[in-house]
């Protein structure tokens, strides 16, 4: 985040950094001494010169620069909170967004009778969907593919994205997108899925 951001525009220059769902406030760019607020739901113990803010509407100037980093993915619906973070933020400000890129390849075979019929199987005990779920996670941490007898499911994630998505999403949300770098070797959350930084300003 820091290298896109800084290769945009100086750090020093931003007015303030909201970050939204932030969880502590310890994600905000290293040496960034100005004010930094966290809008987050968690109701966590925030880092020492963090402040809390209950939403975008109520901070003491407008946003500078939002941060939206491995939010996306979980929300119901990410447009909406690109309209509300555009709705908002300052005319010359900025719009940083992070998202992993976990998207696992998976085989045409995983939607036909023959693997429904296996996972029924496969649940009918807890050793045998752990044993399915082990495999599938192994693959997908190495090799980015469910195998044919692996368990394809959904976690803790409900959007999975490619650049040309995030890019398109931003742009139906009022954004044009100035800098973007994707890492497809990150791990994230211990995982080697890879991750995608986006920088964007307002249209």
């Amino acid at each position: 985040m820091t290298d896109i951001v800084a290769s945009y525009t100086n750090l020093d220059s931003l007015r303030n950094i909201v970050d939204y769902g932030g969880d502590e406030g310890q994600f905000f760019p290293e040496g960034y001494s100005g004010p930094k607020y966290v809008i987050e739901v968690s109701g966590k113990d925030l880092v020492e010169g963090v402040r809390a803010a209950p939403s975008l509407g109520e901070l003491p100037e407008k946003p500078h620069l939002v941060i939206a980093a491995h939010l996306l993915e979980h929300l119901v619906d990410p447009a909406a909170i690109v309209k509300q973070i555009r709705a908002a933020v300052a005319g010359d400000g900025l719009f940083y967004v992070e998202v992993p890129l976990d998207r696992p390849r998976v085989r045409t075979w995983h939607s036909a009778d023959g693997y429904r019929r296996f996972l029924e199987g496969i649940s009918a005990t807890r050793p045998s969907w752990i044993a399915a779920d082990f495999v599938a996670g192994v693959a997908r941490n190495f090799g980015r593919r469910v195998p044919r007898f692996g368990a394809v499911k959904q976690s803790e994630h409900i959007n999975y994205f490619s650049t040309q998505s995030v890019e398109r999403l931003l742009a139906e949300g009022g954004f044009r997108v100035v800098s973007a770098k994707s890492d497809p070797k990150a791990s994230v959350g211990g995982l080697r899925m890879g991750k995608l930084g986006i920088l964007a300003v307002p249209v």
